[in-house]
């Protein structure tokens, strides 16, 4: 059986979607901001916003444009940023193992990132100088190197990949298990469970600034390798006839 490979006219419905999408994601944004327990009305809300942006004048009070600007708003805006850095990985991910089932959590990044932050937390790992974040973003690239080094051991290929991330996952699962039950008190453990839960309550500009500089780097390195993710989609073996070095 040929593969039809995509011409112009394909892409047609995906700009529909991509713009649908925008617009759905701009409109959830605009309802969300406007929800919380502060007796706000929706006019209250934009008067702030507006103000900020230098339409209009607010006469909200202060307290309540400091609930809109400083905590409704980096909130909406950080869920909605990392809700395109999970689904940017969950794509790639998938186009490059041709497994729907392939994301951070299968592949073990989530469970190594997690027992990277239980290290720094409870153990005490890094003397203070590494935080919380810094802690799971190394834990993350150790597990996910760690998956690769199982994955090429085990003869290469993208199902074991699969395979050996879910190995991974089992054994950063276990070892973060362990490290809470044997070394962390109440307070401790419970704290852990928050953060592992995980809660945009303290988001701030400087974290949408953050998030978003590195999420927009992301997406910019994947659309410069479109061609390369696209020719994956079809296979390896089809990946390295079109010259796309596969490894």
């Amino acid at each position: 059986m040929k593969t039809r490979l995509p011409v112009r006219g394909d892409r047609v419905p995906v700009v529909a979607v991509i713009t649908v999408g925008v617009v759905a994601l701009a409109l959830s944004i605009a309802v969300t901001v406007t929800i919380g327990p502060a007796n706000l009305s929706v006019g209250d809300v934009y008067s702030v916003i507006f103000d900020k942006l230098g339409m209009s004048g607010s006469t909200v009070s202060a307290i309540r444009e400091g609930i809109v600007w400083e905590l409704r708003l980096p909130r909406t805006l950080l869920a909605a940023v990392c809700g395109a850095g999970l689904a940017v990985c969950g794509v790639i991910m998938q186009s490059l193992l041709r497994n729907p089932l392939a994301d951070p959590f299968v592949l073990g990044i989530s469970s190594g990132a997690s027992t990277g932050a239980v290290m720094i937390a409870v153990l005490g790992i890094g003397g203070g100088a590494i935080s919380l974040s810094g802690g799971a973003f190394l834990g993350a690239l150790v597990s996910f190197g760690l998956v690769l080094l199982l994955a090429s051991g085990a003869g290469g290929g993208t199902s074991r990949v699969v395979l050996a991330g879910v190995a991974g996952t089992q054994l950063f699962s276990a070892l973060t298990s362990f490290i809470v039950i044997s070394s962390a008190d109440a307070e401790r453990t419970r704290g852990v469970l928050f953060w592992l839960l995980g809660s945009l309550a303290g988001a701030t500009w400087s974290d949408v600034i953050l998030c978003g500089g590195v999420c927009a780097l992301g997406v910019a390195v994947c659309l410069l390798k479109a061609s390369a993710l696209d020719a994956f989609t079809f296979g390896s073996s089809t990946a390295a006839t079109l010259g796309i070095a596969v490894g």
